[in-house]
């Protein structure tokens, strides 16, 4: 008979640490610090948790604020809180409400983020849609679907307004690249797609595009190029 592998489960009440180590489930309920390299099925934070080493879970489930060291690979995560990652974020379908911030690259299979972010490497997702409650930037973004718009109200702006007057919900990258591409309030040097609508509050420099492009009379764009 074949043996199946087991493994703990570790639980955090209140204010403690853990040294690192495989678990089935991992669940935080206040402020801790992991000390090592985490791996397990699946990571519940209620509250706060900084990580000096990698965090790899199959399913993410956060509601608070994850410091994440060299790397975070979160499976499946549904996020509602502020997320940094020294490193790499890796993932495969990715919801988050709050705020992203990532040192490195950012991968998932689908990315649905609302609130603001910042990804000073490459954001590429299969599918992503970016509802900006505050600024995100990225130096790059690439998917085979981007959606980006802006909301003018919304539970984290609203929390974030007293410490930044003049927030603007804006999304900024250097390049953007895609198949099926509509953006809202974007301002970007490079847009590369198939299929392309620049909407309302857009600022391109160049925009190359193989099949369509749709303009919005608010938008403003130096050099459209059909490719």
């Amino acid at each position: 008979m074949e043996r199946v592998m087991t493994y703990p489960d570790l639980t955090i009440n209140g204010i403690g640490q853990a040294s690192g180590g495989t678990y089935r489930e991992v669940r935080i309920d206040g402020v801790s610090k992991l000390k090592g390299d985490i791996e397990c099925e699946r990571l519940c934070l209620n509250g706060i948790a900084t990580s000096h080493g990698t965090v790899r879970a199959k399913v993410l489930e956060c509601d608070g604020k994850l410091n994440a060291g060299s790397l975070l690979d979160a499976g499946n995560a549904r996020i509602n809180g502020m997320i940094k990652v020294k490193g790499v974020f890796r993932g495969e379908e990715v919801e988050l409400n709050g705020y992203l911030n990532v040192e490195g690259d950012l991968s998932a299979e689908k990315l649905q983020l609302r609130g603001a972010l910042t990804v000073k490497g490459l954001l590429n997702a299969g599918d992503v849609e970016i509802t900006a409650e505050g600024r995100c930037v990225a130096r790059e973004i690439g998917g085979e679907t981007i959606r980006t718009r802006r909301v003018k109200t919304g539970p984290w702006r609203a929390m974030w307004s007293w410490a930044i007057p003049k927030l603007v919900a804006v999304i900024e990258a250097d390049t953007i690249e895609g198949d099926l591409i509509e953006l809202e309030h974007t301002v970007a040097s490079v847009v590369r797609g198939s299929r392309v609508t620049i909407g309302k509050g857009c600022r391109i420099g160049r925009v190359e595009y193989a099949e369509e492009l749709k303009v919005h009379p608010e938008a403003k764009i130096e050099n459209p190029v059909k490719v």
